[in-house]
């Protein structure tokens, strides 16, 4: 297990990572290991796999299931989210 260890930064980085910092009300090393902390967590995950036979699959058995709506009542629903008709989203 490593001991920890420091890192060196340039100049532009350190003063934009004490400007995030700053905004963050923390230190720039706690906002430094934050930053570290989250990308570990992200690298930890698994990676999703991008194979389209899988999207395929999936649209295949809604289609034969009945599970699909028309793309104007898709659309509608996403313009609801969006609040580009003014309404609130509800699901139905």
């Amino acid at each position: 297990m490593a001991d920890g260890f420091d890192i060196h930064i340039s100049a532009e980085h350190a003063a934009k990572l004490r400007a995030l910092a700053d905004r963050a009300d923390m230190s720039p090393e706690d906002y430094a290991a934050l930053l570290i902390d989250r990308e570990m967590e992200e690298a930890a995950r698994p990676a999703i796999d991008p194979d389209p036979a899988i999207d395929h699959a999936i649209a295949e058995e809604a289609i034969r299931n009945g599970d699909t709506i028309p793309w104007t009542e898709f659309r509608g629903r996403l313009r609801r989210l969006s609040g580009r008709d003014g309404r609130v989203f509800r699901r139905t």
